[in-house]
């Protein structure tokens, strides 16, 4: 498919469009979002329409709607990623465009991270193009750039979420959350836990409890700071409080005291003690198997 389409280039700005909505602190601005994440959702389902080979037109002047084009591209064996979640942001669209008022923060952090995927997913697949390049050609810099502060990489980028906090804290906070359980996943890795750490909710092996089940002893007031951005966190997550730029600002120091805390740990050491306790694991397991087949055996016996 060729990104020269009308179709593609309108459905592009409108994303492009979104960041400065997105990064707006009016309940306006999310409003926004949303309309143009759909809206760009529905011309890129109509450009694959065409694609496919069929008109997008069931009138003169009438095109079809969103609906009509994912059960086009359904019938053409088309794959619409992520799909249930573009039904339920059509669905808040239609809702919006009928009532007064906005999506909260939350809502509107949810679906523009949908849409991401479903544009990187889409690029790659039908225009074979990468999204990280095409989507700059569509948004002011400086707009990019404030986005980019949610996705920290490193320390520097971390610290950077603190400015943010003080217009987005509840954006700030989940994206220092998502830092966060990056780095445990890659401490669990480097201790031979990598597969454990995946299986398991990362809050549970963000806790300290689970860390010192591996020999890892967090100081009891590094401990206090990350039980208390726990709480922050699931209180906020669940739309029962909307955090504070103070509160945000105290999660992201504690992260960073419990980042730092993390690389002062001999990993050899835990290392060892992690695959000593894999050894025992595995030695419970065999006895429990034995004692299994015995008690069988003697019921046959019997």
């Amino acid at each position: 498919m060729a990104i020269e389409s009308p179709l593609f280039q309108s459905a592009m700005e409108l994303l492009g469009h979104s960041f400065s909505h997105f990064n707006g602190s009016k309940e306006l601005d999310r409003k926004l979002v949303i309309l143009h994440l759909a809206n760009g959702i529905e011309l890129i389902l109509k450009d694959l329409v065409l694609d496919s080979g069929e008109s997008i037109y069931k009138g003169p002047k009438e095109t079809i709607t969103i609906h009509g084009c994912i059960k086009c591209l359904q019938e053409k064996s088309v794959r619409i990623p992520y799909l249930n979640k573009i039904e339920l942001l059509i669905d808040e669209r239609n809702a919006l465009q009928h009532r007064f008022g906005s999506p909260n923060e939350l809502t509107t952090i949810f679906y523009m991270n949908i849409v991401q995927d479903f544009f990187k997913e889409v690029l790659t697949e039908h225009y074979d193009q990468e999204y990280d390049e095409v989507i700059t050609q569509f948004v002011e810099a400086k707009e990019f750039h404030a986005f980019k502060m949610r996705e920290p990489n490193d320390d520097a980028e971390l610290e950077s979420l603190k400015k943010l906090s003080n217009v987005h804290p509840l954006g700030a906070l989940l994206s220092a959350m998502t830092y966060l359980e990056k780095k445990i996943l890659e401490f669990g890795t480097s201790i031979g836990l990598g597969n454990d750490f995946r299986r398991r909710p990362s809050w549970a092996m963000i806790s300290h409890r689970s860390l010192e089940n591996y020999g890892v002893i967090v100081p009891e007031n590094i401990r206090e700071k990350m039980d208390e951005t726990r709480r922050l966190r699931n209180v906020a997550a669940h739309g029962r409080k909307e955090p504070s730029k103070d509160e945000v600002a105290n999660a992201i120091d504690a992260i960073e005291e419990f980042e730092q805390f993390l690389s002062t740990v001999e990993i050899d050491k835990i290392k060892g003690f992690v695959e000593e306790k894999k050894r025992e694991e595995e030695l419970r397991q065999k006895q429990q198997e034995m004692e299994a087949m015995q008690r069988e055996k003697e019921r046959d016996a019997g």
